[in-house]
């Protein structure tokens, strides 16, 4: 069984403007936390984007840390522009707003999926409401919802 965890890339790794810790950044300590963090060389902590509030920071959680470092969890890079997309074909196909953290997920899932066979199962966590982004997601496209 494969496990994917859905990194914010923001405007893309290579931009420096995301909040991919595991994908970007390095181990460190926060918050009383040694985990994955976005850092500068001198060890201070860098700004996270995403276009969703919900992931813009710089760090992850100590859990998914370990996971990566046993290599459970295969963690995978979102940027916002594809968090978009996830977005508007959830709420247009299912009638389903997902909250922009959630929209990373279904954005891998529609790269992802296609290359498994038909009949393989596939399981997304949906844990947040979009009703909070709306607003946010309409600004960005110029009004069109």
């Amino acid at each position: 069984m494969e496990i994917f965890g859905v990194e914010a890339a923001g405007h893309g790794i290579s931009s420096g403007q995301h909040a991919a810790a595991i994908i970007g950044g390095r181990p460190g300590v926060l918050h009383g936390n040694r985990t994955y963090l976005l850092m500068d060389d001198d060890g201070q902590i860098k700004d996270a984007h995403s276009i969703s509030a919900g992931l813009d920071y710089p760090g992850i959680g100590p859990e998914h840390s370990w996971l990566h470092d046993i290599g459970r969890v295969k963690y995978i890079p979102c940027t916002d522009a594809e968090a978009l997309e996830g977005f508007m074909l959830l709420s247009k196909q299912e009638g389903i707003i997902p909250a922009l953290e959630c929209a990373h997920a279904i954005a891998k899932v529609m790269e992802i999926a296609p290359t498994k066979p038909k009949d393989h199962v596939m399981i997304v966590n949906l844990s947040g409401r979009g009703d909070k982004d709306i607003f946010a997601v309409a600004e960005i496209l110029g009004g069109q919802i």
